[in-house]
């Protein structure tokens, strides 16, 4: 689903919810008996001894609340371990390690040089020695080097004597070198711990050669285990200083240097201890999102805390101060509410819930274009509320005379309902109206009546199409209320004066219909509702935008009034509404008020300034327009309704005439048609299609006249051909309307166009000299 829709689900829940919260509230507000209601808050002595009348248990809100933060203060803080924090520590060591391996590396000395004499050892070996030594696996001669020396063994075993040549490789560089250079890379460490490293080290070649085991790599071994005990355990950062005082006032004993004297193990085991001391970095720092999850779960882990109070038990004595806990459980028993009486306000509510939710059904499933958009959704939810308003009026009325409530202006409804929705929708809204009205008064004439002039107004302001016939409707529709009121007051109110209930109802519905003329411009502004009375208002020959186009541009003004006319016709011809589509044709022109002078119909007595320009500029001054049209609606305030002609009325057709001016300029090759078509968009509406073709076909009927006089087949002709040409073009493919009623938009253009250019009687001598009296 797209995120519009579903944002526009959202809007229409929430506006559903907000119209059955206020529609209950206008229907049950200030409903039954006034009853004066005992007050008691906490702290405050009781006015009477209360009785619990059945078991209750409350929780004692402040006794949980304050177990469950004790629980929360109690949890420790959560941290978590940081493996990047311990896997640097263990690299820098292991640095430190392979640092001094480097330092101790011996010098590299040519094989020329004369310091270097190889030894050769000569050992007289009996051949009972020999098999000795060949049992025990090892020659005395025999030498273990660590990468520094090379032994080459000779043994002869037929012989008694057993020669061994043994060469001496550099030795490593002096240990205040060694120290020196780690004193360079790893200045933190104690300098003693550095001399008993390189001396280990340095030990480690002898040993090598001696043949006996390294203790070098059990010192780093040490360490890294150390380091990594250390580690797996958690450093905090607070805890850093005292890890590393601790390891070095009181190293630890490493049980794998237990073979080295005394003196150089304990030195080696500070050494140890110093260099994870400085190493070590915290690892374990606080989680603020586990520790608060932690606390959470503590104190949502705290069961409530309650007192109970059996049935008759006293909660509170007289005189006593009321306490938190004893106020809620006499709440909770309702010991100091009034008895209900009257109708139940529950079920008030819930009926009125159920009517709105009728209507708002009635709406999803019949009238979908409107449910579709959240705003006419929120409109009708508006209208829900105005109608439960209304039907409260009967009650603050007939206080002493029945007929008094013939003056609810139910009909509001029907007006505002068929002006900015259809005759459907308004129809619909009889039934909230009828049902609220029975809710709020109980009365069954009052409700016929709220029905009925909901319901008269509707067929009267669905069609009308100038401002005589709204104003003849509004008082059609008053007319049409005393009748009404007569019958049902002379069948539920013998006693009331029938006059009386006429006079009333005729005002209600004058009442009615000038409110709705009120409320119906700011509604629809409101709402950016194309109504009725806007379009009444557009068509007005003295509305500012239509103003401007006669000053500024007069031949586009003429042109656009027959438009009007025409396209009026046709969108009645149709089923479409011709007031919108007369207004859009007075306005789809309006961004030629910019440049007149760039559009033939007001070139009269001036050249044309395209004769001067490259067919590509005309076409951009000419397709300028439309922008420039849409930028004055914005500003003169024009309904999208009617701006959308401004858009739509070429739609993408092309500019045939300079299109056919670039092909004689510059050769087919070289031109574009899209260079020279208008960049708005296709109509889609039939108010829009009728705009086009009006538009289209008198533009090419005032050409036609200019060479030719016209006759009804010449202008059948054109407008065969200018409407042909739209639907070749793909013009009114986005469009709804069909072949037949395209067929009657031909006709009464035709019509309307030989009406408009109808032959006129030659008068002899016309004109000609004054004749004398």
């Amino acid at each position: 689903m797209r995120l519009g829709a579903r944002t526009s689900g959202a809007v229409r829940a929430v506006v559903l919810a907000m119209t059955v919260v206020f529609v209950a509230l206008v229907l049950v507000a200030g409903q039954g008996e006034e009853v004066e209601t005992v007050t008691l808050r906490e702290g405050q002595p009781a006015p009477e001894t209360l009785i619990a009348t059945r078991d209750v248990e409350v929780v004692d809100e402040t006794a949980t609340e304050a177990a469950r933060q004790a629980a929360g203060r109690d949890v420790e803080e959560v941290y978590t371990p940081d493996a990047a924090a311990g896997a640097a520590a263990l690299r820098s060591m292991q640095d430190f390690f392979a640092n001094v391996d480097e330092a101790a590396a011996p010098l590299e000395i040519p094989d020329d040089d004369p310091g270097v004499v190889p030894t050769v050892t000569t050992t007289p070996t009996t051949a009972a020695e020999t098999t000795t030594s060949e049992a025990t696996g090892t020659s005395e001669g025999e030498t273990t080097t660590s990468e520094a020396t090379t032994t080459s063994e000779e043994t002869t075993t037929s012989t008694s004597t057993t020669t061994t040549t043994t060469t001496t490789l550099p030795p490593p560089p002096p240990e205040e070198v060694q120290i020196a250079q780690l004193r360079e890379e790893h200045p933190l460490l104690r300098p003693e711990t550095l001399q008993v490293m390189v001396a280990i080290r340095n030990d480690d070649l002898e040993r090598a050669t001696a043949g006996e085991g390294e203790i070098f790599p059990l010192v780093e071994t040490e360490a890294l285990t150390l380091a990594n005990t250390y580690l797996g355990n958690g450093i905090r950062s607070g805890e850093l200083e005292q890890v590393r005082n601790s390891l070095v006032s009181d190293p630890p004993t490493l049980i794998l240097l237990r073979d080295l004297p005394d003196e150089q193990r304990l030195a080696a085991e500070a050494g140890v201890a110093d260099l994870v001391a400085t190493s070590l970095q915290p690892n374990s720092f606080p989680d603020d999102v586990a520790t608060q999850f932690a606390r959470e779960q503590a104190r949502a882990a705290v069961e409530d805390i309650t007192v109970s109070y059996v049935a008759g038990e006293n909660i509170v004595t007289a005189g006593e101060r009321v306490s938190a806990v004893q106020l809620q459980a006499i709440n909770e028993l309702g010991l100091l509410m009034p008895e209900e009486s009257g109708p139940s306000l529950s079920a008030m509510a819930l009926v009125a819930t159920l009517v709105v939710l009728l209507a708002v059904f009635y709406l999803w499933r019949v009238a979908r274009e409107y449910w579709q958009q959240p705003k006419m959704v929120a409109l009708f939810g508006l209208l829900l509320i105005l109608a439960a308003a209304v039907s409260r009026l009967p009650g603050l009325l007939t206080r002493d005379r029945l007929d008094l409530g013939f003056l609810i202006p139910a009909a509001l409804l029907g007006y505002l309902a068929a002006s900015l929705f259809d005759s459907r929708t308004a129809a619909v809204l009889a039934v909230p109206a009828g049902a609220f009205t029975a809710l709020a008064t109980e009365s069954a004439p009052l409700v016929i009546f709220a029905v009925g002039v909901t319901l008269a107004p509707i067929p009267l302001v669905s069609a009308v199409s100038s401002r005589t016939e709204l104003n003849l409707a509004v008082a059609l529709s008053a007319a049409l209320h005393a009748p009404l009121a007569v019958a049902l007051a002379w069948f539920f109110y013998p006693e009331v004066s029938l006059g009386w209930a006429a006079l009333f109802g005729v005002a209600s519905g004058l009442i009615s219909g000038v409110a709705a003329l009120g409320l119906l411009p700011f509604l629809a502004s409101a709402f950016g509702i194309t109504t009725t009375q806007t379009l009444l208002d557009l068509t007005d020959r003295n509305h500012p935008a239509l103003r401007l186009i006669e000053e500024e541009a007069p031949g586009t003004f003429n042109h656009s009034i027959m438009v009007g006319s025409l396209a009026g016709k046709a969108a009645r011809a149709v089923g479409g509404n011709p007031l919108l589509a007369q207004a859009m044709a007075y306005f789809h022109d309006l961004g030629k008020t910019v440049a007149p002078q760039y559009f033939v119909e007001n070139q009269f007595g001036v050249s044309n300034p395209h004769d001067q320009l490259p067919p590509e500029h005309s076409a951009a001054v000419v397709r300028s327009h439309v922008a420039e049209g849409l930028r004055l609606s914005r500003e003169l305030g024009l309904p999208s309704d009617v701006a959308q002609a401004i858009v739509t009325h070429h739609g993408t057709s092309l500019m045939r005439y300079f299109y056919h001016r670039a092909l004689e300029l510059y050769g087919e090759d070289q031109v574009d048609p899209s260079d020279y078509r208008h960049r708005g968009r296709k109509p889609s509406s039939k108010e829009m299609v009728v705009l086009m073709m009006a538009d289209s076909c008198e533009a090419a009927a005032r050409a036609l006249v200019q060479h030719e006089d016209p006759t009804s087949e010449s202008l059948r002709r054109l407008v065969e051909q200018v409407i042909s040409e739209k639907v070749e073009d793909g013009q009114l493919e986005e469009s709804e309307v069909t072949f037949g009623e395209l067929t009657r938009i031909k006709e009464t253009i035709v019509d309307g166009l030989i009406g408009y250019y109808h032959a006129r009687i030659p008068y002899p001598g016309f004109p000609g000299k004054v004749v004398p009296a």
